[in-house]
């Protein structure tokens, strides 16, 4: 599986040229890699399952396999035949998806109820892809994502509009506590500023770790994002 170099940095301002970090609180902040489920399948969808009694979950599941991101561990499952839904099982776990629930049972322990939480799901299924960085806006709404060595790109959902560049190196401001890159290809130039300075989506109240300005072209799009690995 790829490995993500990983670097350590002491300080307020958490961002190198060999791994992508953001902005953060004063200490220790690591950046560690996940395994990517195209390595798996390309057919896989990512699931962030919340079950009753507080447990929780990361899956990657396609019609022949699921690979299930434990707290404890994490287990590859094979497909088995069931009288409705999907079934997996294999290493002392098994589990069902049927409709809009799922049941995992993990050494004879069983937890029931395990819904989908799509928000979130969204954000592990960037994660397992790859995506080191992952920010968001709203009015137009516009997703950003850096994986680090390699791109960034910055998409219009609503305008099917995407662009890619090649992610150059990042001009770090401690005392600000900002990092800055400023890449452009052919056609376009793009410029993304990571404040750390706390942030909530406009729509959804949820809080993140940094607050993002990308200018793409002359238009400035605002928004929040966090780092993934």
């Amino acid at each position: 599986m790829k490995q993500i170099k990983l670097k350590t940095i002491f300080g307020v301002a958490c961002l190198s040229a060999y791994t992508l970090l953001t902005a953060c609180s004063q200490g220790l902040f690591q950046l560690g890699s996940a395994p990517q489920v195209n390595e798996f399948s390309n057919q896989a969808k990512t699931f962030a399952y919340e079950c009753q009694g507080g447990y929780s979950f990361t899956a990657s599941i396609d019609n022949q396999q699921a690979w299930l991101f434990l707290p404890e561990r994490t287990v590859t499952l094979m497909h088995i035949s069931a009288a409705s839904g999907m079934k997996y099982s294999g290493e002392r776990v098994m589990f069902w998806s049927k409709g809009k629930e799922a049941l995992l049972e993990i050494d004879n322990t069983i937890y029931k109820g395990c819904k989908n939480n799509h928000s979130k799901a969204i954000w592990e299924h960037a994660k397992l892809n790859g995506v080191d960085f992952r920010a968001l806006g709203n009015e137009p709404s516009w997703v950003l994502e850096i994986i680090a060595g390699e791109k960034i790109t910055f998409s219009q959902p609503l305008v099917a509009k995407r662009f890619e560049f090649t992610l150059p190196e990042p001009k770090v401001n401690q005392s600000a506590r900002t990092t800055q890159y400023d890449t452009k290809d052919n056609e376009h130039t793009l410029s993304l500023v990571i404040n750390g300075k706390s942030c909530s989506d406009t729509m959804s109240g949820e809080s993140f770790a940094s607050t993002v300005t990308v200018i793409l072209d002359g238009n400035t799009f605002k928004g929040c994002g966090k780092v993934l690995h």
